[in-house]
């Protein structure tokens, strides 16, 4: 009787072990952005790169830009694809206005900068 019930002991944990969690109690699934970070950290990460690179002329968030020739931020891809100005980030921009700095970011600092430029977007209203 013994040796039956160690032997049962391993069957017992394995049934327990594959056993599904109440629906309840699983954590929801966290949208993850393109450098597969969390979203929420990609779009922090390129806040962070907005503030440092982008916000002195053009705004940050729903400010509006310090420089009237520079467009906010939150217009920025108005009437443009986001996926088609990667390969202008990544290689360094050089659009605009004869002053505008021209910058090289890294193909995970783009993402992140997209990120955060796409999640503050809104319609130009004149």
């Amino acid at each position: 009787m013994r040796r039956m019930m160690i032997a049962l002991v391993p069957l017992a944990l394995a049934a327990c072990s594959q056993s599904a969690p109440p629906p309840d109690a699983e954590a929801p699934e966290e949208a993850h952005g393109l450098t597969g970070l969390p979203l929420a950290e990609e779009i922090a990460a390129g806040q962070g790169l907005a503030e440092d690179n982008c916000a002195r002329c053009h705004g940050l968030g729903q400010e509006d830009p310090p420089r009237t020739d520079a467009p906010a931020l939150r217009h920025l891809l108005t009437g443009l694809d986001s996926e088609a100005i990667k390969d202008d980030f990544r290689e360094g921009i050089k659009i605009g206005h004869p002053d505008m700095p021209q910058f090289e970011f890294t193909p995970m600092e783009t993402d992140m900068l997209l990120a955060y430029i796409r999640s503050i977007q809104e319609p130009e209203t004149e």
